[in-house]
């Protein structure tokens, strides 16, 4: 890709050097035109005259064709100076311009390739358990009914982690053309925090609610999705019997939203890819092994940017991470 890229930046740069280069080229021929017309002009027949008959009307002429000789000849060398410089400067003008036009095209052909590759490789993992597992089961002639059921079990575990997985990134891709509308913040908070009371009750955590009356520019469902993905988030690296608690207020023209948990922290170095697809920060908020496909995070951020919204996450001063959204008031 990186080849296919250079290319087209040298054909693009020499389209443009060659647009700029006709550009300066008919330039160039206007004053030609008019330059050499105010020469001659200039040192045009000198009048006959009765007052004059002392004047070598030949030689005259011989020294004003000389001169409009020379004058036309120097203007010719400083066009063809003048349209050299174009020619170089255009053209590392070009280059640049061209380079800056494709880099946001040549980022987003990474990015979608990286995805593509990140998520065949999430889709194999599972792939190749379940078929490893099938082919151990059916060399073994001694298999009995209970341990055919362990193997259909484990396959119905992997079959879940496929399904969520290509949920999460239908999810992913689907936040293009959301309905906005003024969206209660305050409603969407208390569903975000009723579908992770399982998983908080699960590690006895506490979820403190405290998102007051709110108006934002919205889409209720997505903002309920972000918002769980951030509760749930610091759930799963939180200790247990600890508490997340979510606040809200307004700032200017903006809602705020935090969500802060009583966790480890996130490592400087993990901190400016967390909201990178398949992006797993696991070994530096949590000793424990967290399920998760590393795509919430990255659901979360999309969903901001569709409400043109923020999300930034920091680490607490004394313990744990707090990430904080901005939303449009309605």
């Amino acid at each position: 890709m990186k080849n296919l890229f250079h290319s087209t930046t040298l054909r693009l740069t020499a389209w443009y050097t060659l647009i700029l280069l006709f550009i300066s080229l008919l330039f160039s021929i206007v004053v030609f035109q008019i330059s050499s017309a105010e020469l001659r002009r200039s040192f045009g027949p000198t009048p006959q005259s009765d007052t004059l008959f002392f004047i070598d009307h030949d030689a005259a002429q011989a020294w004003r064709n000389e001169h409009v000789k020379e004058g036309m000849s120097r203007l010719v060398g400083q066009l063809v100076l003048f349209n050299l410089s174009v020619l170089a400067t255009g053209a590392a003008g070009s280059y640049l311009l061209a380079r800056r036009t494709l880099e946001p095209i040549e980022q987003a052909m990474e990015a979608q390739t990286r995805f593509s590759s990140d998520a065949a490789h999430e889709l194999r993992t599972p792939l190749t358990i379940m078929q490893s597992e099938i082919e151990v089961g059916l060399r073994n002639a001694s298999a009995t009914k209970a341990d055919y059921t362990s193997l259909l079990q484990s396959n119905l575990d992997e079959v879940e982690h496929m399904r969520t997985l290509t949920d999460r990134l239908l999810l992913l891709a689907n936040q293009n053309d959301l309905v906005l509308a003024p969206t209660s913040l305050e409603s969407v908070a208390i569903e975000a925090v009723n579908r992770s009371i399982p998983l908080a009750q699960s590690k006895h955590i506490t979820v403190e609610n405290e998102v007051g009356p709110l108006n934002v520019q919205g889409n209720a469902d997505s903002l309920t999705d972000l918002l769980f993905i951030l509760v749930d988030n610091a759930i799963k690296y939180s200790p247990t019997k600890s508490t997340i608690r979510l606040q809200g207020h307004t700032k200017g023209h903006v809602a705020e939203v935090t969500v802060s948990d009583n966790g480890t922290g996130i490592s400087p170095d993990d901190l400016p890819h967390i909201f990178d697809r398949f992006y797993r920060a696991d070994t530096s908020r949590s000793s424990q092994n967290v399920a998760g496909h590393g795509l919430g995070l990255s659901i979360a951020q999309r969903i901001i940017e569709v409400h043109d919204g923020t999300i930034v996450a920091t680490n607490n001063a004394k313990k744990g991470a707090t990430f904080t959204i901005t939303l449009p008031l309605a």
